[in-house]
């Protein structure tokens, strides 16, 4: 399933506005929700973006570590998926709110789909997981619309696929602004960092970075409402953090 976007545009603290779409953007994904809604606040400032969804698949791999700056260990491996017909489900959720990799949101637990096939062939390290990056596929890398498009449109699939870097962090508000913009959409499971701000997480993390994901607070996975919502309540919070390095 793919959570796909088109026009986005808001300023600080006004109304969110809707642009023309790009034709190109518009042939790859006919469905059109739109927009970018800005409700700002004391701690954060969020932007809901529209979505909507679809499928799709995978199969063999070979993987290698390198590292990126910083000093996190890049785990990354090329999945080779052979459709039996262009429509095929590969077995997943894909939430494609970034515009350069797509993350893997969920992945189902039906035996009978590409994805579970392939899973149970090879061991697991080199199985595909929720929370994996799909950074290329068939050659195409650094835009979701031309990965989306192979995915919909080939057969045989090489896709590239990389662990993410997580931490976890533990933000004390102390009566400070979080000083984040935010980025979600509808039934998201995480939530892009789009800015980070003058606030406490700048203060105390400096290593959180804009394009960074939300993926868990205080332990428990869930939806972009329910991080909102215990972020904006809690004083101390324990915020987990994936990141795709380049």
């Amino acid at each position: 399933m793919f959570m796909f976007s088109c026009c986005q545009s808001c300023q600080d603290g006004g109304d969110a506005s809707t642009n023309s779409i790009e034709d190109e953007r518009a042939a790859v994904f006919p469905t059109i929700l739109a927009e970018k809604v800005l409700r700002p606040g004391k701690d954060f400032e969020v932007y809901q973006d529209s979505r909507a969804e679809e499928t799709t698949e995978l199969a063999a791999s070979e993987s290698t570590d390198v590292h990126a700056e910083g000093g996190e260990v890049l785990n990354t491996f090329t999945a080779i998926l052979v459709k039996e017909s262009v429509d095929e489900d590969l077995g997943w959720d894909l939430d494609l709110l970034a515009e350069s990799r797509a993350w893997v949101s969920n992945v189902s637990h039906y035996q009978d789909t590409p994805l579970q096939r392939y899973n149970a062939s090879v061991p697991p390290e080199k199985q595909l997981r929720e929370g994996d990056y799909i950074k290329q596929v068939n050659q195409k890398a650094g835009s979701v619309e031309a990965m989306m498009s192979a995915l919909k449109q080939d057969l045989r699939l090489e896709i590239v696929v990389q662990r993410p870097h997580v931490y976890t962090k533990t933000i004390v508000k102390g009566g400070q602004s979080m000083g984040l913009a935010l980025v979600f959409g509808p039934g998201s499971a995480s939530i892009i960092i789009e800015t980070v701000k003058d606030g406490v997480v700048k203060q105390l993390c400096p290593e959180v970075r804009s394009g960074d994901r939300i993926t868990k607070v205080n332990g428990q996975t869930g939806s972009a409402d329910s991080f909102l919502q215990a972020m904006k309540y809690s004083e101390s919070m324990d915020i987990e953090f994936s990141r795709c390095s380049p």
